[in-house]
């Protein structure tokens, strides 16, 4: 790249996907631990600014960066929580996720509930799909299969959920957006 070259390209993908990438952090913990995922995900674009895909594969490496920064974060406010419990005698409960904080209507409690049932993994792809809505070609990108698979895996994490649904009314998605009718199928 020529001179000045990464640094106009850092900040064209700095203002183009910070918003979105700290909104999908903030969703998913506390407003200062999202800034902080955030800032610490633009340093990992900056260090690897050559590894960073362009056009429509800038936002899903993003998402995943995001993803694995905030995987770290936890994993060092969890450990820092149970030594504050073992030298206090306590341990503290974890704190709220941003969906609870923002979304506790009744009418939504009980979604929100399943979705904690869930396993990780199953929880994660289902918000980049449903929440983010990162077009399924991407997703398949992120989780290194093809589109075909992606979509099972998203039809088993969906049936995983219902399971979790009490009789309440809810019912599995028929057509999930972002889909057409014929991939709904097998």
């Amino acid at each position: 790249m020529g001179d000045g070259e990464p640094e106009r390209r850092f900040e064209r993908i700095y203002e183009a996907y910070h918003r979105p990438v700290y909104a999908y952090l903030r969703r998913r913990t506390d407003p200062s631990a999202a800034q902080d995922c955030a800032a610490d995900t633009f340093l990992l674009v900056w260090r690897r600014l050559d590894q960073v895909p362009g056009g429509d594969g800038t936002l899903p490496w993003l998402y995943a960066a995001a993803r694995r920064v905030l995987a770290n974060h936890n994993r060092a406010h969890r450990r820092l929580g149970r030594l504050v419990g073992r030298l206090a005698g306590l341990t503290a409960p974890d704190p709220p996720g941003p969906e609870t904080e923002l979304l506790r209507l009744e009418s939504s409690r009980e979604v929100l509930d399943a979705v904690d049932l869930l396993r990780p993994g199953d929880r994660e792809l289902l918000r980049l799909a449903f929440w983010e809505e990162v077009p399924r070609e991407q997703l398949a990108g992120m989780y290194r299969c093809n589109p075909h698979a992606l979509s099972q895996r998203i039809r088993r994490a969906e049936a995983r959920l219902a399971r979790h649904l009490p009789s309440s009314g809810h019912t599995p998605i028929e057509a999930a957006p972002g889909t057409t009718q014929g991939e709904t199928g097998t």
